[in-house]
């Protein structure tokens, strides 16, 4: 029985690496706090980079975890809150044609450093939410993506702020 597990295993491996992509990809986060004294606020515009793999499951159905830097965070008045996050969105992708896709799935983030003037709040090291988009390849290989991803944990022990993030990207796979 275990041989035949691990036969099994090794078939739906080398199905999917046959049909598997890699990628690379960046652009522009617009994030912003959301929770209770939120109203101070204000979008914080900086970047996000990083890979991705794509594999097909079915015949329009493909799953894509990436690996990410991002930065994220909000303004309060003059001041920038700055959260530099190593993520990990693992998103289901449902091609309607050759060109367009829809794509959600959680996404997880451990917190790498933040900007001094935020150091007060005592910020959480882990944030967990979920993220949803579309996705349009432009020419074989090159595409253009936006996604919306709204956490689901407090950023930080002290508020209930949580990170709300509208992402712009362009990316390559090959």
């Amino acid at each position: 029985m275990k041989r035949v597990l691990l036969a099994a295993a090794m078939a739906l491996c080398s199905c999917i690496a046959a049909n598997a992509q890699f990628g690379i990809k960046g652009g522009l986060n617009f994030a912003n706090l959301k929770g209770d004294a939120d109203e101070n606020f204000n979008v914080y515009t900086n970047f996000h980079i990083g890979g991705l793999y794509e594999a097909r499951i079915f015949n329009h159905v493909y799953v894509q975890p990436e690996l990410l830097y991002s930065v994220q965070g909000a303004k309060v008045r003059d001041e920038e809150i700055k959260l530099n996050y190593f993520t990990v969105p693992v998103m289901l992708k449902v091609y309607l044609n050759g060109n367009f896709n829809l794509q959600a799935g959680p996404q997880m983030s451990m917190l790498l450093s933040e900007s001094d003037n935020f150091g007060p709040f005592r910020s959480e090291t882990f944030d967990f939410g979920w993220a949803g988009g579309l996705e349009f390849f432009v020419t074989d290989g090159f595409f253009i993506q936006a996604r919306y991803y709204a956490g689901s944990n407090e950023i930080s022990g002290n508020t209930d702020l949580k990170n709300r993030v509208v992402s712009a990207s362009i990316g390559f796979v090959f």
